[in-house]
C-alpha cells in the first residue's frame, strides 16, 4: 500500500547539511550534490521538512523517507566517472560515465499523455502515486525567489508607474517558500504590500525573517496600516491570514483597489492550495481522507479567486499572474476570461530572458560566512558600474538561512565573469571550501492557451508555437554534454492542468584548473542556448 500523508510525516532528526572541509564523499562534485540536497530540507529553509516539501507545494525532495536515504546513502559511494540517476524521487543503480559527466541526474515527473486523468500528491489506496517531485537541490528558501520577484515588481513599475511603486498598494496571495519574496521585493520598490495566506506558519516564518514586517488577523486592521503608509507614502508589507479565494473578492466588494495584484499560492497543485473553509488542519484531514472532495473544493476556490482578481482588474488595478498555473486551473474550472490576466514574463521579464539574464545563485558549502563575504566582495571588482552592486548591498540584510548563500539575478556572461573568479578565489585558498553554483530556466504553458511564458519559438516549421516543448529539455542535455556537476529535468504539475517544464544544472568551483575550463565550457553554452532561443524562426530554403 502507497505511504500515506500522515506516515511520511512521521517525525525525523532534523537534517542539516555538514560544515567545513572534511569530505563525507569521494570528492567535491559529489560532496556539493549531498550538502545541497541536505540543505534543502533543512527546517530553516524548507517549508515543511517533515514531510520532505521544500516550498508550499507538495513536491517532495525524494519519494519518501527510506527513498531520501537511499539518495544519501548513494552520494557517497560515487566514483568519478560515475553518475546516480534518480527518477521521480527513487534513486537509480550509479552507472559508469566518465570524469566530466554530471555526478547526478534527476528527472521528474515527465508524465506521458495517458496520465492525464492522475493528478500528483494523491497517496492513497486505487489512486496514483504521487508525480510531483522537487527537483532543485539549490533552493535557499524565499531568498531563491527574491531577485526574480524584486525584478518583476521592478519592470512593472517602470511600465505602469514611472518607476517607482512608491505610493502604491501592491496585493498578492501565498506567502510560502516562493510567495514569501513578494512582501519583501515589493517593500524594496517602495510598495505597501498586503501579503494573504490562510496558513499563520507561513506568514510568521517571513516575518521572523525579516521579509514582512507584521502579522494581522484582520483585513480591516491590514487596511488600516496600508492605506495610511499609502497615505504618507511609506514603505509597509501585512501578512493576512485569509483565504485569498476569500480576501480578494471581499476587495472587489469594498471597492478598495490595489495598484498592482498577483498571486503565488500553489495553485498549480490543488492538494496544496487550502480551500475556502478550512484551516491549515481541516485541510490536511480533509485531504487525507477524502482526496477527490478536496480537489474539488479547492479547484472551486482558486476560480472564485481568480474571478474576484478579474473583477479588479475591471476596476482599474493592473493584474498579472506569477507563475503558479492558476490562470489554467481557473479556466479548465469555467472561468472563460481567465486567460484575459496576462502572465509576468511575456509582461515584464521576457526582455530580460532575450539577454539571458536570470537566477544564479552561488552557496558557500563551507557554511563559512566569511566565504560567502569573500563572494560578495568580488563584485564591485568584476561589475564596477553594474546594478549588482546595489543588489549586494540589499541582499546583504537579508541572509539566507542555513548555508550561506547569494541569489542574483544577472546576465549569463555575468556569471561566467563571477564563477571564474570565485574558482580562482578556491584555488588561491580565500575560501574555506568549494562553493557550489547554479542557474535554472524554465518554460511554462498550460494546455496550449494563451498565456503560455515564455513563447517558444517554432522553427521552420507551421505548429502553433505553445505546443513545443523542446525547452528547456535541449539545455539540459547541452548541460549534461558541457560539465555541470549535477542537473535535473522536471514537470512541476499533473497533465490536463497548469503545465511547468523546468531544468536547472548546478557547477562547484573546487579551485581546480580543469574546473573552470568546465565552468566557461557550461556557462558560455547557457549563454548561446538561451539567444538561440530568443532568436527569430529560421527562414526555410527557397
Amino acid at each position: 500500500m502507497p505511504e500515506s500523508r500522515a506516515q511520511t510525516a512521521i517525525s525525523q532528526k532534523p537534517i542539516r547539511a555538514p560544515r567545513g572541509p572534511a569530505l563525507s564523499c569521494k570528492g567535491w562534485q559529489q560532496e556539493a550534490a549531498l550538502r545541497m540536497l541536505m540543505n534543502s530540507i533543512d527546517p530553516a529553509v524548507a517549508e515543511h521538512p517533515e514531510e520532505l516539501v521544500v516550498s508550499a507545494g507538495t513536491g517532495k525532495l525524494a519519494r519518501d523517507w527510506p527513498a531520501f536515504h537511499a539518495i544519501l546513502n548513494s552520494l557517497p559511494a560515487i566514483e568519478s566517472g560515475e553518475t546516480l540517476v534518480i527518477r521521480s524521487g527513487e534513486p537509480e543503480p550509479i552507472l559508469k560515465t566518465n570524469p566530466d559527466a554530471p555526478s547526478v541526474l534527476i528527472v521528474n515527473s515527465l508524465l506521458s499523455p495517458a496520465s492525464q486523468g492522475h493528478t500528483g500528491g494523491i497517496e492513497v489506496d486505487g489512486l496514483a502515486r504521487p508525480t510531483r517531485m522537487a527537483a532543485h537541490w539549490m533552493f535557499t528558501g524565499p531568498s531563491s525567489a527574491l531577485p526574480e520577484a524584486y525584478e518583476t515588481y521592478r519592470a512593472a513599475a517602470r511600465t505602469h508607474f514611472g518607476g517607482s511603486l512608491t505610493g502604491r498598494l501592491v496585493v498578492a496571495g501565498g506567502m510560502g517558500g516562493m510567495g514569501g519574496a513578494q512582501a519583501l521585493a515589493a517593500a524594496l520598490n517602495g510598495a505597501a504590500f498586503l501579503g494573504i495566506d490562510a496558513d499563520a506558519e507561513r506568514i510568521k516564518r517571513r516575518v521572523k525573517a525579516g521579509y514582512c514586517e507584521v502579522m494581522v488577523n484582520n483585513l480591516d486592521e491590514a487596511l488600516r496600516i496600508l492605506k495610511n503608509a499609502v497615505r504618507k507614502r511609506e514603505l509597509a508589507s501585512v501578512g493576512l491570514v485569509g483565504n485569498a479565494s476569500e480576501v480578494i473578492p471581499e476587495l472587489a466588494h469594498r471597492g478598495v483597489l490595489p495598484d498592482l495584484l498577483t498571486d503565488q499560492t500553489p495553485a498549480d497543485e490543488p492538494f496544496a492550495y487550502i480551500p475556502q473553509g478550512l484551516t491549515p488542519l481541516q485541510a490536511a484531514e480533509l485531504r487525507e481522507q477524502n482526496p477527490r472532495a478536496y480537489r474539488a473544493r479547492a479547484l472551486d476556490s482558486l476560480a472564485a479567486q481568480v474571478r474576484g482578481m478579474l473583477e479588479l482588474k475591471k476596476m482599474g488595478a493592473v493584474v498579472f499572474e506569477f507563475g503558479n498555473g492558476i490562470l489554467a486551473q481557473a479556466f479548465a474550472r469555467g472561468v472563460a476570461d481567465a486567460y484575459e490576466i496576462p502572465d509576468f514574463v511575456s509582461e515584464y521579464l521576457l526582455a530580460d530572458l532575450q539577454q539571458c539574464r536570470g537566477l544564479f545563485t552561488a552557496v558557500a558549502l563551507s557554511g563559512d560566512l566569511d566565504d560567502l563575504a569573500r563572494i560578495d566582495s568580488l563584485f564591485p571588482k568584476l561589475f564596477p558600474d553594474s546594478e549588482l552592486r546595489e543588489w549586494i548591498a540589499i541582499a546583504r540584510k537579508r541572509p539566507s538561512p542555513g548555508l550561506p548563500a547569494r541569489s542574483c539575478w544577472m546576465r549569463a556572461d555575468e556569471a561566467v565573469k563571477l564563477s571564474a573568479a570565485i574558482n580562482d578565489a578556491v584555488a588561491r585558498g580565500e575560501m574555506k571550501a568549494p562553493v557550489a553554483m547554479g542557474r535554472s530556466i524554465r518554460q511554462k504553458r498550460a494546455k496550449n492557451l494563451p498565456g503560455s511564458q515564455p513563447t517558444a519559438q517554432a522553427v521552420n516549421s507551421a505548429a502553433p508555437a505553445q505546443a513545443l516543448a523542446d525547452w528547456p529539455g535541449l539545455p539540459a542535455l547541452l548541460d549534461a554534454a558541457t560539465g555541470a556537476s549535477w542537473l535535473a529535468l522536471q514537470v512541476g504539475a499533473a497533465a490536463g492542468e497548469s503545465w511547468e517544464q523546468g531544468a536547472s544544472f548546478a557547477v562547484v568551483a573546487d579551485g581546480k584548473p580543469k574546473t573552470a575550463e568546465r565552468i566557461e565550457r557550461l556557462l558560455a553554452n547557457d549563454l548561446a542556448a538561451a539567444v538561440s532561443r530568443f532568436a527569430p524562426p529560421s527562414q526555410s530554403p527557397g
